[in-house]
């Protein structure tokens, strides 16, 4: 074994470095072939076994990408499922375990085994952090971000497995963004390539010959099985430095260096868990910003020296939640945009018991909420974690409900709720609903009004907020606040900016996008945005920086000392903005971005994509229909997903192109499979919809519209997601009254509806939606 430059190499091993790894990396883990324990395949060793598999001659003088080529366009199907079989990793050495003393950055690969996530499953130091679902991590030193350039087994099928080093090569001209963005990893961050002999050479070849040269790339190693003058010779033309030795060798000589000091709760008095998740901790009184209440009743998001310093008014659901936590029960907190779920959970949050520790978590994935998890139960802590955007974190909710040691208070949106409201069990979770105001609170929350804004008014009258049910927090404060919202001058901002500063429009309209999807503004993703107009990130860090009166820093999960994050005031601002920025301009934002920056910058970008391609946004983005198919057609190149084409059918829908919306959404049934209970209520809803204007007595109008209705009774007899079914039948039986009103048929569906409804509401107390629907179903029926 051979180290060139070993102490420099060892510093890399310490102090970060990415892997690259190549098929020479798993030889020492076995997946299966031909129903029996075999070692991953090296060199012609793949190419050999599917000459086998498919009854090929073995004297076949194609190469692999060749080959797969071939078998691809008359057996794909046979060979993805021979993949996803034979490299299923079964057994490994347990010296792969050896990597956890390494301080790892990145994995690079283009193997598609799923070996690393079998290595660190179990590990209490480590996560994995797959890019192409999750986006990059960008705070902790616990997560190891994965790129898999070919793919990998544990990807959804539909996302596919690429072979060769010419398909890598011809992405880059897809997606330059991503390229560029792996590029500057290498560029910044020492790398040891690992697996790889003479034959793979074109793999690097094809990452590095756009833009980095040695000069500019940190210190890089790559692993030779022996000494090979040639091969020597030829990757030192490259720049790589050389280890000679073999996997089992190089993972033998990892595991005999000094190990990293080990963390315990007994330092300093401090836990394990406190240090590595240390951003979730609640901050201290002396370390959070001050600023005005009156930003707070004008609509910006709350902050922690709001919840300390802002005597904010505790309204009863306050109280009902703190009961339900005190009972032991875990809670989530469902309610209207506006209506101050995210400051009810801060207030809770700093109210806890003694002896019990509170987390505040606005974002996480299922792979560190394991790692908590398993730091949480090692040292038996009693926690309670306050989740915003429950939704999005409806997995990691799971994770956290397995443990004794975890309660769960979330809050999220009511509408967005009851696609996921199946993840939220009855007998864990108690549902409250915080929408209303009663009047007593509605009296104390206008007496918190700074005197400055409070807008004074006459006599009080029976219902001064002229709203059907209780008012919401957001309706309080539009009928007593002096002046303009926050979201007012906001806009009024950006089209100031529009005119007197582009770039910073840009900037700021860009950031609402992110924001109205939930996710924050990155300076590399904003970087990537502005590369057309050849802008540094130095230069775009004070271009956003200098918009502090607009945009201000994010300090959630997210934020980090390396990466800089910005947000607007709220998310309720974001999605105003979004509402009513001019259709060009909303045109030229999503053609841009999604053109120009690669999905692998976005962080969470599993959050991102389920409001990025929304119809409701598309639809006024592109008034002309062409021009909407050609965006959602470019989109799927980049995100070929079953919601992405479950939107464009909306949006087809919406734009009275029925035909083609069937189209789309057949495609989207074919794409999801088993998971295609949402397809099928959108595909149902398009056939109500194309049926309905049409004359009531033309053929196939009547029956293509009880067609629709039985497609929903079966989603919602066959899915959980029960309300989110129930409520679009209940739309449509109203509607279908209305044009058959002598029908049979309509009397049942009103009368199935509002059983459905009313059993939700049971468990759903208060909820406007189901509320108003129900009137609506009764109101129908007695016409």
């Amino acid at each position: 074994m051979r180290i060139e430059n070993e102490n420099t190499f060892k510093q890399a091993l310490a102090s970060g470095i990415n892997l690259f790894l190549g098929a020479g990396f798993s030889v020492k883990a076995e997946g299966t072939f031909k129903d029996k324990p075999k070692p991953m395949p090296v060199g012609d060793g793949l190419r050999q076994e599917i000459l086998e598999k498919f009854g090929r001659s073995s004297s076949s003088s194609l190469s692999l990408s060749q080959l797969c080529q071939i078998i691809v366009r008359t057996q794909k199907a046979e060979l993805e499922s021979f993949f996803r079989s034979r490299f299923k990793t079964v057994s490994f050495d347990s010296r792969y375990h050896n990597l956890e003393r390494l301080n790892i950055r990145s994995i690079f690969t283009t193997n598609i085994d799923d070996l690393i996530f079998k290595i660190f499953e179990g590990s209490q130091k480590y996560y994995i952090n797959d890019v192409s679902l999750r986006g990059p991590s960008i705070v902790g030193a616990s997560a190891i971000d994965y790129i898999a350039l070919h793919g990998s087994i544990v990807h959804a099928p539909e996302e596919g497995l690429d072979f060769s080093p010419v398909e890598i090569a011809s992405s880059f001209e897809r997606d330059h963004d991503k390229w560029f963005g792996y590029i500057d990893r290498i560029k910044k961050t020492p790398t040891l390539y690992w697996g790889y002999s003479m034959a793979d050479a074109g793999v690097l070849q094809a990452l590095s010959r756009e833009s980095v040269s040695v000069r500019d790339r940190a210190s890089s190693w790559v692993t030779l099985r022996a000494e090979d003058e040639e091969a020597i010779e030829y990757y030192s033309s490259l720049g790589f430095q050389i280890v000679v030795a073999e996997t089992h060798e190089l993972l033998a000589y990892i595991g005999q260096l000094k190990a990293p000091p080990a963390s315990s709760g007994s330092g300093k008095g401090k836990r394990l868990v406190d240090k590595r998740f240390a951003e979730y901790l609640i901050p201290s009184v002396d370390r959070v910003p001050v600023r005005s209440l009156t930003d707070f009743y004008l609509g910006a998001e709350a902050t922690w020296y709001d919840i300390f310093l802002g005597d904010l008014h505790r309204t009863a659901h306050f109280s009902s939640a703190r009961n339900a936590i005190a009972g032991g029960k875990s809670c989530l907190l469902i309610g209207a945009s506006v209506s101050g779920k995210s400051t009810l959970l801060r207030l809770l949050a700093n109210n806890l018991p003694e002896g019990v520790q509170p987390f505040y978590i606005d974002e996480i994935t299922p792979e560190k909420a394991r790692l908590l998890v398993k730091d949480i139960d090692a040292e038996g802590v009693k926690c309670v974690m306050f989740i915003d955007d429950a939704a999005d974190a409806s997995d990691s909710i799971g994770i956290f409900s397995a443990s004794s040691n975890v309660q769960i208070v979330g809050a999220e949106r009511d509408y967005i709720f009851d696609s996921v409201a199946h993840r939220f069990p009855r007998k864990k979770f108690e549902i409250i609903n915080v929408s209303g105001l009663s009047a007593f609170d509605v009296q104390a929350v206008e007496d918190k009004i700074p005197a400055g804004i409070r807008r004074v008014v006459g006599a009080r009258q029976n219902n001064p907020l002229h709203v059907d049910f209780d008012p919401t927090f957001f309706e309080v404060l539009d009928t007593r606040i002096e002046g303009h919202f926050l979201a007012d001058r906001f806009f009024d901002a950006l089209q100031r900016l529009r005119r007197d500063a582009p770039v910073n429009h840009s900037l700021l309209l860009l950031a609402c996008y992110l924001y109205a999807c939930r996710i924050p503004l990155s300076v590399d993703v904003a970087s990537s945005y502005l590369a057309r107009q050849s802008m540094s990130p130095n230069a775009v860090f004070d271009a956003l920086g200098s918009m502090d009166t607009l945009l201000s820093r994010y300090e959630g999960g997210l934020a980090d000392s390396n990466q800089a994050f910005f947000v607007p005031r709220s998310r309720s601002v974001a999605e105003a903005v979004m509402r009513k920025v001019e259709p060009a301009e909303l045109s030229e934002l999503l053609k841009r971005f999604h053109a120009d920056v690669s999905p692998t910058k976005i962080p969470r970008y599993d959050i991102f994509r389920r409001m990025a391609y929304d119809a409701n946004l598309t639809g006024r983005a592109f008034p002309e229909w062409q021009d909407g198919v050609e965006f959602y057609e470019a989109a799927f190149r980049r995100d070929p997903t079953h919601s992405l084409k479950q939107q464009a059918a909306i949006y087809l829908s919406r734009k009275r192109q029925y035909p083609l919306a069937f189209r789309w959404i057949d495609e989207a049934r074919s794409i999801a499979g088993n998971r295609a209970a949402s397809v099928k209520n959108t595909y149902a809803v398009i056939l109500f919809s194309a049926n309905y204007d049409k004359p009531a007595e033309a053929p196939g109008v009547q029956s293509s519209l009880e067609e629709s209705m039985e497609i929903l009774q079966k989603c919602h007899s066959e899915d959980l997601r029960k309300i989110y079914h129930a409520k679009v039948f209940g739309d449509q039986a109203i509607k279908f009254k209305s044009k058959f009103p002598r029908s049979p048929r309509a009397a049942e569906y009103i009368d199935l509806a509002v059983s459905w409804l009313e059993a939700e509401l049971k468990v759903r107390d208060g909820d406007r939606s189901i509320v108003r629907l129900l009137r609506d179903l009764r109101s129908a029926r007695r016409y």
